[in-house]
């Protein structure tokens, strides 16, 4: 019984660890069972050898010591193989509180069973083998057994951050949603209202429901007169649970357009979701503030009490922009009043999302001159459109965290500003588009190889639409296209042939859920 004993813990110790990869890519799935299994689908290869693995345990449990044997060299090999494949991930497990539940419950799930075996209940034997080795059957489950505390856990943050904001002095809530720009406009409107009064915005990517709970609990002070909340979505009624619990009094809707489609359905759904923030403010008698570029916005603009900003016939009418490799100048024309502004940031898409801000900081009561001085203080977004020195004197756009078809080219009509440059791309494309995703892709290869004198795909199967737009171009040329299997493959293209005359974009960095 002893040598039974030593040999499950061994077995469970060793599931944990072979656990994590999966509880890694559910949580870069964001725990969307669905999403998960679809990557499972696509990854099933990976686990033919803990199938093979499983048929050597079963077979090994008939006899105390060759089962021990088994399960010592299984936890063995399974803890370094963790740490290894940890420090290779492009963006590693996070050990969040929800993580950190589902470890222990896995824990706790596999020493149950364990202790049910050691007493040699044959089939409790075979189910801990399952669960140790088939760690995708484990990562469902736990989840599934979680879910009620996790509901029970969120439920309980949301009431939280909902009586902080009842006792919180009067302010004024403003919601920022869109399909993109929102992240760039949130950081834009909080430097320019910072000129007037106390402002705390939701930071980085805490755009959920509990990443508003989060900020709310543990970023909004006493004093602050000005709530900024970016609302992301995945699905419809995500927008409407944000509104639920902050009750913006304003709203800025910056575009909407293809993302998440897999998850969304349509473009239809996506504008009805994005718009349950102009919904909610309607409620509270507020204005939103509409981008009249978009046209599914110009659209639906009439049944709310708006704003419209953008190039055309608008009440915020943007004119004169210009965007180069040094930034964007443009003038805002309101009623007679007339703002000419300059930025560092780049990109016809900054001078869109920046006008968004000016309007609604003009309607709070900032000044004409603390407007113009803040638009200049403007820095890019981490990861958007960001230029920085790169290696061997040469120059990096980041614009890793940009995700979307018309981002994107949008980036790469950046790249191609810089007029006397080597221009060098490096993309795995776009996800997460449904049936549009091929197309997107297509064009984005095809953007790039007009653009480029460099084009490097990441992704043996994810470059295919991507290679296939690039032919379309009539400047195509097989010799300027490489295709790589990791970021890190293609920097060492690179590497030795940068210099000071080479500018290289680097367009949407993929999560591991997506390498392949």
């Amino acid at each position: 019984m002893i040598l039974r004993a030593i040999a499950c813990a061994l077995l469970a110790f060793g599931g944990v660890f072979a656990l994590l990869t999966d509880l890694h890519m559910l949580q870069q799935n964001s725990y969307y069972a669905s999403r998960y299994f679809k990557w499972l689908g696509g990854n099933l290869t990976k686990y033919i050898g803990r199938v093979l693995l499983l048929a050597v345990l079963i077979v090994c449990s008939f006899w105390e010591i060759p089962f021990l044997v088994a399960c010592a060299l299984y936890a063995v090999i399974e803890v370094p193989r963790w740490f290894s494949l940890r420090k290779k991930a492009i963006k590693p497990l996070v050990f969040t509180a929800r993580v950190k539940r589902q470890i222990v419950t896995a824990s706790l799930l596999l020493v149950c069973v364990g202790v049910v075996a050691v007493l040699w209940c044959r089939p409790c034997v075979y189910a801990l083998i399952v669960l140790a080795t088939l760690t995708p059957i484990t990562a469902v489950l736990v989840r599934w057994i979680n879910e009620p505390m996790e509901a029970a856990v969120r439920r309980w943050y949301y009431c939280d951050a909902k009586r902080i904001l009842r006792h919180h002095k009067p302010m004024t809530v403003i919601g920022i949603t869109g399909s993109y720009g929102k992240t760039s406009t949130k950081y834009a409107l909080a430097r320019l209202l910072d000129e007037k009064f106390n402002v705390c915005f939701t930071p980085g990517n805490f755009n959920t429901t509990l990443g508003v709970v989060r900020t709310i609990r543990e970023h909004l002070k006493p004093t602050d007169d000005i709530f900024i909340v970016e609302m992301g979505a995945k699905k419809v009624g995500d927008i409407k649970e944000i509104c639920d619990l902050v009750e913006p009094d304003l709203g800025i809707i910056t575009s909407v357009g293809e993302q998440h489609l897999d998850t969304f359905k349509s473009l239809e759904n996506i504008v009805r979701t994005k718009f349950e923030l102009a919904d909610a403010v309607n409620r509270k008698h507020g204005k939103t503030y509409l981008n009249m570029d978009c046209p599914p916005e110009a659209e639906r603009a009439t049944q709310y009490d708006y704003v419209g900003y953008g190039h055309g016939d608008c009440d915020v009418r943007i004119t004169d922009g210009a965007s180069d490799r040094l930034g964007s100048s443009f003038a805002l024309t309101r009623e007679g009043r007339i703002l000419s502004l300059q930025t560092k940031l780049l990109g016809a898409h900054a001078i869109v999302n920046v006008a968004g801000a000016a309007a609604v900081a003009m309607d709070l009561g900032v000044s004409d001159r603390d407007l113009r001085f803040a638009v200049r203080q403007l820095s890019p977004v981490s990861h958007r459109l960001e230029l920085k020195p790169y290696l061997r004197g040469s120059l990096l756009i980041d614009d890793a965290y940009n995700a979307n078809p018309a981002g994107c080219l949008e980036a790469v009509r950046v790249l191609a500003a810089f007029e006397g440059y080597r221009k060098i791309i490096i993309t795995p494309g776009l996800v997460e588009l449904g049936e549009r995703e091929y197309a997107c892709n297509a064009a984005l290869g095809r953007a790039a190889m007009d653009a480029c004198d460099l084009i490097i795909f990441v992704g043996q199967k994810r470059s295919e639409p991507l290679v296939a737009g690039a032919k379309e171009s009539e400047k195509y040329d097989e010799t300027r296209v490489i295709v790589v299997s990791a970021f890190k493959e293609a920097v060492e293209k690179i590497a030795g042939s940068l210099d000071t005359s080479t500018v290289v974009l680097l367009e949407n960095d993929l999560p591991d859920n997506y390498s392949k």
